[in-house]
């Protein structure tokens, strides 16, 4: 298993369109999807070959609301581990402005392990 240390950082930027908005604003689905796909970016860079992560835990809450043709900046920063658990510290921006924060936690998994049990089901 890779290494990981507290404060590793990384970030997904998303330009967003009219799909990513619904009757109440920015949907729910892009802003989780944005922080997850950094939390995997802190990652993914020191997997093995047989290395994967699953989400476990998404708790965001919203600050504010983004525009479509604006883009939505997640950043993601490892605040704790527990062995193959790791919980990420979570800010989404929208130009400068914050428009949501949290955590999300993801468990380190075998690739080949996790399809393997897929199959069983």
């Amino acid at each position: 298993m890779p290494e990981y240390l507290t404060g590793l950082v990384a970030r997904q930027l998303f330009h967003l369109s009219e799909d990513h908005f619904d009757g109440s604003g920015l949907t729910v689905t892009t802003l989780h999807l944005a922080c997850e796909m950094a939390c995997h970016n802190v990652l993914v860079t020191r997997y093995d070959a047989d290395d994967a992560s699953v989400g476990i835990r998404n708790d965001i809450w919203f600050l504010g609301d983004a525009q479509p043709g604006s883009y939505l900046e997640a950043e993601a920063v490892i605040s704790y581990i527990d062995r193959k658990r790791i919980v990420f510290n979570v800010f989404a921006r929208s130009g400068v402005a914050e428009i949501a924060r949290g955590q999300h936690e993801r468990l380190l998994v075998s690739q080949s392990a996790f399809m393997t049990s897929l199959a069983a089901d």
